[in-house]
């Protein structure tokens, strides 16, 4: 997988001299094909009776009992102490999780967690490309039993290779994924800074969340100066410059998937009206399997994390805005991209319906991915104060809500 600057994506470069047609690359790849019916099949053996969520057991709003993996995390420090917890108790011997690289703190560095302090170092949010599929050729060549944390697209393509892989469907005993409305490409983050007059080649360390919640992006310079930007909450954060879509790679307007439906446990932010006073983090937490109800069951148990059983319309309401893109407004894109003669993947379902304001909220994402794929726009875009950013989301929350 090879960082393209152009688009501030990772492409796969093929090594034609090691190539052995043996086609597991597209076999695997969930950019081709992601029949969902296939995989529910698979993994939980029925088809989901909830459309917007999956498949799932139960729904929680939970965080860790341990204040520094919380204050830490992105939100309540589940995923870590889940993590950290399948280590201890010889569930997993290790898990693929994802960090920023030391040299270049800029770009993520997916890798094998085998420690508790390893699995601490890649705790918060990556807002950017992560190519997490680079550490699976790892699972297959070391013995052992694995936990891998990815994005719905991650899982997607994981669940594709273990079909095809017995050694890698063998060794991997838990899919941790997080909730995903839309990934940001690297041009975003570079216009963030940017925005601040701070060259890429200035920052010695990196990180999107973390200290509370919902948290802060931190820079910290050569010069040991700090660029400090909360996530949202004020008329300064970050946050809507990348929640307007611009920035977003075309891929993710295609994607069925906000849950983490494929996962065995889905985690994410608590976006809940009754949690907005917390400053710690809270996370929600969907179960779809045994061995992952019975992991938080235990943990729950033994004191190491809180729970509090929701409703699965808890979960919903908390992700609104996602779902709507990722599920409502699918098919209308789908269509849109189609008459476009852009290649879809191939879900192997049917959508759901059209209307007008799905249409309209497709053209505001398109026109914003459009823009910011401009080298002259985004020079613009750098000028422009983040205010501004904020108001013009506010444009696409009244279109939702339309």
């Amino acid at each position: 997988m090879v960082k393209v600057n152009s688009n501030g994506l990772y492409l796969p470069e093929l090594d034609k001299s090691k190539c052995t047609l043996c086609h597991l690359c597209i076999q695997s790849c969930p950019g081709a094909s992601v029949n969902l019916r296939e995989l529910n099949t698979a993994v939980f053996g029925k088809q989901p009776s909830d459309e917007l969520l999956g498949n799932y057991l139960e729904c929680y709003v939970g965080h860790s009992n341990t204040h520094e993996v919380r204050y830490n995390s992105a939100s309540g420090g589940i995923a870590s102490h889940l993590l950290m917890y399948a280590l201890e108790q010889g569930i997993i011997d290790g898990a693929l999780v994802v960090r920023m690289k030391a040299e270049k703190p800029l770009e993520p560095e997916p890798f094998i967690a085998r420690t508790t302090q390893e699995i601490i170092s890649a705790s918060k949010s990556k807002y950017c490309p992560v190519p997490a599929n680079t550490a699976l050729k790892h699972i297959i060549r070391n013995k052992g039993r694995y936990a891998v944390v990815g994005l719905p697209c991650h899982i997607h393509g994981i669940r594709k290779a273990e079909a095809r892989i017995p050694t890698l469907r063998n060794r991997i005993v838990l899919h941790v994924c997080l909730l995903c409305s839309h990934m940001v490409n690297f041009l975003g983050t570079e216009l963030i800074l940017q925005n601040h007059q701070i060259p890429r080649d200035k920052v010695s360390s990196f990180e999107y969340r973390g200290h509370g919640w919902p948290g802060y992006m931190t820079a910290v310079l050569r010069d040991n100066s700090r660029l400090v930007i909360p996530l949202i909450g004020n008329w300064n954060s970050y946050w809507p410059v990348f929640s307007t879509f611009m920035f977003t790679p075309m891929r993710c307007t295609m994607c069925p998937d906000q849950s983490g439906e494929f996962a065995d446990i889905s985690l994410g932010d608590a976006w809940l009206p009754e949690l907005r006073g917390d400053k710690i983090g809270e996370s929600i937490i969907v179960t779809r399997t045994e061995i992952a109800e019975k992991l938080v069951s235990n943990m729950a148990s033994s004191k190491k994390i809180s729970l509090r059983r929701i409703h699965a319309d808890k979960v919903k309401q908390s992700q609104a805005l996602n779902l709507t893109f990722k599920k409502r407004d699918l098919s209308t894109r789908l269509s849109m991209l189609k008459l476009a003669n852009r290649s879809i993947p191939d879900f192997g379902n049917n959508q759901s319906q059209k209307h007008l304001l799905s249409f309209v909220r497709a053209l505001y994402i398109y026109a914003n991915i459009n823009v910011s794929s401009s080298k002259h726009a985004r020079h613009w875009l750098a000028n422009i104060p983040f205010p501004l950013f904020r108001l013009y989301f506010g444009l696409y929350k009244l279109l939702c809500k339309a």
